[in-house]
């Protein structure tokens, strides 16, 4: 089961908020752009704990503003079917809606919070189910109510939240929301009927074949009483006799017996504890260093992939905390593969490790204004085709710079790596400082490349401007006719090339050097010395001495991010 679709509204900085993610879905955004809130929602909704009027307070609200109801709906693509009273339901989703009284109500001041937790249908509408059994005919003489969601509901929606912080006392099996506990359940369903014989040793000498539970059964019982000390044993029967005295019961009327379990005999693996060994010394995972218990953590959801678990739905926080670039770049493998294999990976992340720019769609990109509160750029479908998106994911693939503009807040397109070093100098004389204006300079590799990389930029709404070499010159006539026809040909094709840029861009995002960066600048054209020669010449330069052709796309860039 995946989510469809969530709709949020008022809550945090969400004043009205709504996307669909996909099988892999990366929130990007600056810092407080509300991201994280995204997922902390649907962790109300969804999560371990079960959502209540303590889930929320005064600050949860829009604004503060109690007058507005919080309302977080999670749709799925499948539909959940579910009968009461004899009557059929189907269930697109689920919804949580939390208010404030306006005026005292059943004793409760005014203020005081109430939440409402029910079913909703395609429409977003509360599903309805008699009260009470429904008779044949009767259908519009009962009194129908709101399906609120119950605990076998939510449980078939499972959801893996992981937080920044990656505690793995909230990875542990004893946890029902978690990835381990998802890992043992199918082998506590294996265990408990496995029907092969093993040969076990009696206490009396004598031995006998019994099955796996069944020696696990008698194994536990024998040790566990080694535990049972007198202190113990006074602590079990004082529980009883106090309850019995409770209910106001006699010995022998009734009799109530109490007795602990070091676990559950229905699934002894969710009392497993996960030891950490090292120098010698033994300790508790949950109480290792946090490096360490993110690692595990990393090596729980590595193990999940591997043995090709499928349907839960996983929220991460900021993955590449605590890693390195290297692990950084594995533990995004590990993700994209639980995504194909039929799981739904939803993540917040500050990393271009993470981001597909060749998978555009997979990105939601997060912004925050007064007006809007957060909102969310999340394009369905790019105009890229297979072969365009290969190019893209080998542009990209090794190259982590290129994909900084999905966290830029304006981006400069440039050609080669000569504008990639003048670029930054140029904004610098300017008094300009990109990286805190959010401005990303990306060489896209050849101009040929402009196109795809528009597209991208173009559907996620992100300001840009390109700067490309026109590279139409005129023909000498002197020249010889075999020259003439190359330099022809030549010309044709960047004709060509021109048209496709001017296709996907928009006249004010586009500026051309003609007949080239290097020829507009004076700079030579020879590999070797072009870079050199202009960070010899940009690195003096200022607002007086930048040639117009290259002042007027940065005005006019930065124009565009100030208005953001």
């Amino acid at each position: 089961m995946r989510i469809t679709k969530v709709k949020i509204e008022n809550y945090r900085s969400l004043k009205d908020f709504t996307f669909e993610p996909g099988p892999y879905c990366v929130l990007i955004g600056e810092n407080n752009a509300g991201k994280s809130n995204v997922l902390r929602a649907l962790n109300l909704v969804l999560g371990d704990t079960w959502p209540s009027e303590r889930s929320f307070s005064e600050e949860d609200f829009y604004n503060q503003d109690t007058t507005q109801d919080i309302l977080i709906q999670v749709y799925f693509d499948e539909v959940i079917e579910e009968w009461r009273n004899k009557y059929k339901l189907e269930i697109a989703g689920i919804q949580l809606r939390c208010k404030a009284y306006k005026r005292k109500t059943k004793g409760k001041p005014a203020g005081s919070l109430k939440t409402d937790f029910h079913c909703i249908d395609i429409n977003g509408q509360e599903i309805t189910c008699p009260d009470e059994p429904l008779q044949k005919g009767q259908k519009n003489q009962c009194r129908w109510v709101p399906l609120r969601v119950s605990s076998d509901i939510r449980e078939r929606i499972p959801f893996i939240y992981v937080e920044v912080l990656r505690d793995y006392n909230r990875q542990t099996p004893s946890s029902r929301w978690s990835v381990l506990r998802r890992l043992f359940n199918e082998v506590n369903t294996e265990f408990l009927n496995d029907k092969k014989l093993v040969k076990v040793a009696r206490p009396d000498g004598t031995s006998a074949k019994i099955t796996r539970k069944e020696a696990f059964t008698e194994a536990v019982k024998d040790a566990y009483r080694y535990l049972r000390t007198p202190s113990f044993e006074e602590i079990e029967s004082k529980l009883a006799q106090n309850a019995m005295e409770h209910m106001g019961l006699d010995e022998g009327e009734g009799t109530i017996g109490l007795h602990f379990e070091t676990h559950d005999p229905t699934n002894a693996f969710k009392s497993l504890q996960l030891y950490v060994e090292q120098l010698g010394i033994e300790s508790p995972a949950g109480e290792v260093g946090a490096g360490l218990q993110s690692a595990i953590v990393i090596a729980i959801f590595r193990t999940y992939e591997e043995m090709k678990r499928e349907g839960a739905i996983f929220a991460v926080e900021e993955p590449e905390v605590f890693l390195h670039p290297q692990k950084a770049r594995y533990f995004e493998t590990v993700l994209s593969r639980l995504a194909q294999s039929g799981n739904q990976v939803l993540l917040t992340t500050h990393s271009p490790v993470f981001v597909k720019i060749h998978q555009p769609e997979s990105v939601a990109l997060i912004r925050r204004t007064r007006e809007l509160g957060t909102w969310a750029c999340h394009p369905k479908i790019m105009d890229l085709s297979d072969t365009q998106r290969q190019t893209l994911r080998l542009l990209t693939e090794f190259h982590t710079e290129r994909k900084e503009l999905f966290f830029a807040k304006g981006v400069v397109l440039v050609e080669g790596g000569t504008e990639k070093v003048s670029l930054p100098l140029i904004f610098s004389a300017l008094d300009e400082d990109i990286n805190r204006l959010g401005i990303s300079v990306v060489e896209v590799g050849g101009k040929t490349k402009f196109p795809l990389f528009v597209r991208v930029l173009n559907g996620l709404k992100i300001p840009h401007v390109v700067i490309a070499d026109h590279d139409i010159r005129e023909i000498d006539t002197e020249w010889s006719d075999k020259r003439k026809e190359k330099e022809r040909k030549r010309n044709n094709d960047h004709q060509r090339w021109n048209a496709d840029i001017e296709a996907v861009c928009q006249p004010s995002a586009l500026f051309w050097l003609k007949p080239d960066f290097e020829s507009e600048l004076g700079l030579p054209h020879e590999e070797s010395e072009k870079i050199d020669k202009a960070l010899a010449l940009f690195s003096t330069a200022t607002r007086e001495t930048i040639p117009q052709c290259l002042l007027a796309p940065i005005s006019a860039l930065l124009e565009k991010v100030k208005q953001c």
